[in-house]
Parts: C-alpha cells; structure tokens; sequence
C-alpha cells in the first residue's frame, strides 16, 4: 500500500487544529475559578511537555516554567497543590482590595481601571459576527481574557473545517479574522498582564502559562498573518 501524501490544505488544516486546541486549552484554564479536574489533568497527564502549535523559543521558556510546576507538585496532583494554586489565583485575579493582574481588557486603558468600557463592546461584536455571545451566568465582562483566547480557538478550528474542504477562501476570511482579534484584542494588553503575572505570582504555573499565552498569540500572528493580506487583496 502506497504512503498516503498529505496536500496543502490538509497541513493547513493540521496546522489550525493545532492552534485551536492550544488556545481553547488556555482558554478553558482560566475560565471560571480554577477547576480542579482539568488542573489535575493539566499536571498529571504532562500535558505542556509536548505542546501544539507554539514552538517558539519564548514558548519552549513557557514550557519550562510550566514542566518546573508539574515537577513540583505531588503525583497524583493533591489538596495541597491545589489550594496552593487557588490562593495564588485568588491574590493575583480577585484580590481583596486590588486586583494585582486583571483579567479584562479594558482596565488597561483607562486609568480608573474600570470594566465594561468600549474595548467590552467591539469585543462583543467581533463574537456576534460569528453568531456567539458570553453566557450571561458568568457576570464576567466580554473582553476577560478566557473568551478571547476561546474565541481565537473557536476560528482556529472553524478554519481547519474550511480547509478540510478545500475552501481556501473561507479559510483566509477566518483566519485573518482570527489574527485580526488577536492583534487589535489580546496582544494590545497581554504583555503588560504577563508584567504584572511575572511579578507577583508566587507559583511557576502562573508565570508559565501567562508567558504561553503571550507566545501563542505571537507565534499566531507571525504564522498565519500571511491570510489577512491575501483577503485584504482579494
């Protein structure tokens, strides 16, 4: 039996599959308060030894801060490494008198660090476009970081099925949509949260994931900006 040749869509499609996992991961880590389980699995299964689509070196840095974590935590993951986590969550996103890294877009640009402002919106309209909206149970605003990076996921895997299709066009329409988001949502204030990460955080997890975030979205742009130029000439 001859070896089966993959074609052009189908390494974009793997390619976009990989990045779609990777940020709905990300995603789903912070959404909510800390879960437990997925933590767990997080921890236990080594699920950042071998991670898609973010290769970089920044990325591989991540990575260690993360391995650093997991090789400090009990196996089977614990009580304690868990409480450990949430207290951490806790001090860096909830705070009790100020919060030391949101978790929210806008409160990076404007200096009463208020919610709900006109980042929140445009952010909802770009999920409106795609016939998505926040559930409404969260109470959390828009533009809190977990449903960007879902978001940015949810078009990654939408363009993958696009490419399995062969609809190259539809493709580069998601895609650039996707990193389009990225670049005018996440990247205009993810560096200045992982700072703030860097710097107060107490355990590696944190550090190592607000870094993976900063280059997924870095690795995004780079690797599939290419699909923003092409529509913009389309």
């Amino acid at each position: 039996m001859g070896e089966t040749t993959m074609t052009a869509d189908d390494t974009r499609a793997a390619v976009l599959e990989e990045a779609g996992a990777l940020f709905t991961l990300l995603g789903r880590l912070f959404h909510g308060v800390p879960d437990r389980e997925l933590i767990a699995g997080v921890a236990d299964g080594g699920l950042f030894d071998e991670m898609p689509f973010a290769t970089s070196a920044d990325a591989e840095a991540a990575r260690e801060k993360l391995a650093a974590w997991t090789s400090q935590c009990a196996s089977p993951f614990s009580d304690d490494d868990f409480h450990a986590l949430s207290a951490d969550y806790t001090r860096l996103f909830v705070g009790a008198r100020r919060v030391l890294a949101p978790m929210w877009e806008s409160v990076y640009f404007n200096k009463d660090r208020m919610v709900f402002q006109h980042q929140t919106f445009e952010v909802r309209a770009a999920y409106a476009r795609y016939g998505l909206e926040v559930d409404a149970l969260s109470h959390e605003p828009d533009d809190h970081l977990a449903y960007e990076l879902l978001f940015i996921g949810r078009l990654c895997h939408m363009g993958a099925e696009a490419a399995r299709r062969g609809d190259a066009s539809e493709t580069d329409r998601v895609v650039a949509d996707a990193v389009s988001f990225a670049v005018c949502h996440p990247m205009t204030w993810v560096p200045q949260w992982r700072a703030l990460v860097e710097r107060h955080a107490r355990c590696d997890f944190y550090r190592g994931y607000a870094a993976l975030v900063d280059a997924a979205l870095r690795q995004l742009e780079g690797e599939l900006g290419s699909a923003c130029a092409r529509v913009a000439a389309a």
